[in-house]
């Protein structure tokens, strides 16, 4: 049995789910295999607008799993690692999978989300918690630094450097209020009502572009580094202009167009 699932949901809807429910879906290396595997799986899926990221069972992801995290494959046994590829590379590289994977991704964290779980929680577009969720980067606490799976570039950006700077050096567990005060989650549910949010937030994006969708993943994530307005507005015009152009986009605008308009 896979250790992550790929679920189609809805029309333009999928889920990917961790599932390893009786070790809370702690890290292993097969994981991180099975993971790569579901993003290129929704990648190559057209259809696919948007994904729901969350954990079978009780847990979203508990990081990695101290028992036994199994081995990595060898440089050529897995399309995403090779000769220059290390076993550490191979699981940080589902931070960068998150990002290049061309769908939105929400996270919806349904229980515990720490060290790797909670940098994947972070890789997503946008992040959703039920009412149990803690979150914690745990790296600290291994005796290793607070430096693992993307936890130090992802974490500032998303709740500034005062906050990003108490989580990651103190290892300290925030509960899914807390983490929502921080600007960490967007919202927070009943833990029976997570999933419905989920599903709400997806079925309004799933009614716009795929094309549209996509090129704003793209610009929001560059743009979060641009070196100034100037370079962000240029980023933003190029889009709009090349958009303007793709077919559903077309289609779309027309059919908006005659909605707000009326047929006479």
């Amino acid at each position: 049995m896979s250790t992550v699932e790929v679920l189609p949901l809805e029309p333009h809807i999928t889920m990917i789910r961790l599932n390893r429910p009786d070790r809370l879906n702690a890290i292993t290396f097969e994981l991180v295999a099975d993971l790569h595997d579901a993003l290129d799986r929704v990648a190559a899926d057209t259809d696919c607008k948007v994904v729901i990221l969350t954990g079978a069972g009780r847990a979203f992801c508990a990081g990695l799993d101290l028992k036994d995290w199994g081995t990595p494959p060898a440089p050529g046994e897995h399309p995403h690692i090779n000769a220059g590829i290390d076993a550490q590379t191979f699981m940080s590289n589902l931070t960068v999978h998150m990002r290049d994977t061309p769908q939105v991704i929400i996270a919806a964290v349904n229980g515990p989300a720490f060290g790797g779980g909670l940098a994947l929680a972070c890789a997503a577009d946008i992040r959703l918690a039920g009412a149990s969720a803690r979150l914690c980067s745990a790296f600290i606490r291994t005796g290793l630094s607070g430096t693992d799976i993307g936890i130090t570039y992802l974490l500032p950006r998303l709740v500034g450097n005062a906050h990003g700077f108490d989580l990651i050096l103190t290892g300290r567990d925030i509960d899914a209020d807390e983490a929502h005060r921080m600007g960490l989650v967007s919202r927070v549910a009943e833990d029976g009502a997570l999933q419905d949010l989920a599903l709400e937030y997806a079925r309004q994006m799933a009614g716009y572009t795929a094309s549209g969708l996509r090129s704003t993943k793209d610009v929001l994530w560059h743009n979060t580094e641009a070196p100034s307005l100037s370079a962000a507005l240029a980023l933003e015009i190029r889009n709009q202009n090349l958009l303007q152009h793709a077919p559903d986009v077309k289609a779309f605008m027309a059919s908006y167009r005659q909605r707000t308009t009326g047929s006479g």
